[in-house]
């Protein structure tokens, strides 16, 4: 009866059935529009003007939901204050130099990595901060998931192209990883809520699930020797692994089986050569794809650049790329996250982001008693470090969940709550 008791009386527990449609319209919609995105990218079975046609009709389906679910007041003053700020800032930038004929528009629509849509996410902070809502974006990443598993199985043999330089193998495997693979992560480092006693080592099925995405994924990045993204996917599993092992009564279990493990690695290793599927790894290790472009960069930004960006369609002269966006050498984007937000938006976007995700950071690891809390100040954590390697603010579920997480930070009674309590109401919502 003890457990019941928070149902009852507190309403951080319960959604309502109002809030429940609108959650369903939402997601939903958001799925919808991030599934038909990553196959229109395929030009596969189905033409990207169909993709584009179903995309559309998530979107509609995901502004409806989230309409309803909104709100403009946030509990934290400073976060109401710095959140704000930052959002009509970031408004400010997709009408600086932004372009209004049908093409533009659509772009700026459809496309989640350097469209308007990536500046509308942080929005997702003023959905309601109730247990219930969590719930449903566990949903949304098993499906994820599940579709990710189904991309591998149909474009097995794309993923698999023997050359190792083949731009279409990997512009699928970067799509399928950043869009689908990788957010289902956050089921892992929430594992506590999805265990089950029964289950291999008490991990549960959704964890198994979630586990064997990111170990594919892995598989095929290091194939196509994708760096940042590998580094992506081994940090997040050994945050998954330091979460579990601080939360585990098994500690010396999983620790002796871990030392087992590596060892036994290490001797079968030991005096072999490389397997090949390392090779293209190993070649690339040293190789620097990114310095010249960011000279480049550097050069083309003046003091009022650096300051507050070009705008939504800025672009540097770089002329050292082949794929640059017209015949005179500039360049819509940059492959380094931090440098790309700079680019568009100036220090001041960069500042203003960091001194929302920071503050968050260290109140969920060190001022919160869950695993919910602590797991979202990691994520957000990954997220800033990661900001090396990719491009972090897309309209992805990546970037989504960290803005959910920055919510669950700033959130006092959430924070308080017990993994007891939380996990009993996730699992009698089932």
């Amino acid at each position: 009866m003890i457990q019941k008791i928070p149902f009852l009386i507190d309403n951080s527990f319960n959604i309502t059935k109002k809030e429940e449609q609108s959650l369903n319209f939402f997601w939903y919609g958001f799925t919808v529009y991030t599934l038909f995105f990553v196959l229109s990218a395929t030009e596969s079975f189905i033409s990207p003007a169909a993709c584009q046609g179903l995309q559309a009709i998530g979107f509609i389906v995901m502004i409806f939901g989230a309409s309803g679910l909104i709100k403009s007041k946030i509990d934290d003053p400073y976060l109401q204050l710095v959140f704000w700020i930052y959002f009509l800032y970031s408004v400010s930038i997709i009408f600086r130099g932004a372009e209004y004929d049908f093409k533009s528009i659509k772009l700026m629509v459809f496309d989640v990595s350097y469209g308007a849509m990536p500046y509308f996410a942080p929005l997702v902070l003023l959905i309601p901060r109730k247990v219930g809502f969590y719930k449903k974006i566990f949903n949304i990443l098993i499906i994820l998931g599940i579709f990710f598993i189904l991309c591998v199985i149909l474009f097995y043999k794309v993923l698999h192209d023997p050359d190792r330089l083949s731009l279409i193998s990997l512009g699928y495997i970067e799509t399928f990883f950043g869009l689908l693979a990788y957010p289902v992560s956050f089921l892992l480092l929430t594992y506590l809520y999805h265990s089950d006693k029964k289950s291999l080592l008490g991990l549960g099925k959704i964890n198994i699930l979630a586990l064997a995405v990111m170990l594919i994924a892995l598989f095929f990045l290091i194939y196509r020797a994708r760096r940042g993204s590998i580094a992506m996917c081994v940090s997040t599993l050994a945050c998954v692994g330091m979460i579990y092992i601080s939360t585990t009564k098994r500690k010396m279990l999983i620790i002796l089986m871990s030392v087992i493990f590596i060892g036994a690695v290490a001797v079968f290793f030991a005096g072999r050569k490389t397997p090949a599927m390392f090779n293209f790894v190993i070649d690339r290790g040293d190789e620097d794809t990114r310095t010249g472009v960011e000279e480049y960069m550097y050069a083309d930004m003046t003091t009022n650049d650096w300051i507050i960006g070009k705008g939504i369609n800025g672009k540097y002269f770089c002329p050292i790329i082949d794929n640059v966006n017209d015949a005179t050498g500039y360049r819509e984007n940059i492959e380094t996250g931090y440098l790309q937000i700079i680019l568009k938006g100036g220090l001041v976007s960069l500042t203003l982001l960091l001194l929302i995700l920071l503050p968050a950071v260290y109140k969920g690891l060190f001022n919160s008693k869950n695993v919910l809390s602590k797991s979202a100040a990691v994520w957000i954590f990954l997220w800033i470090i990661y900001l090396k390697p990719i491009i972090g603010n897309t309209f992805s579920m990546h970037y989504l969940i960290v803005w959910i997480a920055v919510g669950i930070c700033y959130s006092k009674k959430i924070r308080n709550m017990s993994d007891i309590t939380i996990k009993s109401y996730l699992q009698r919502s089932n």
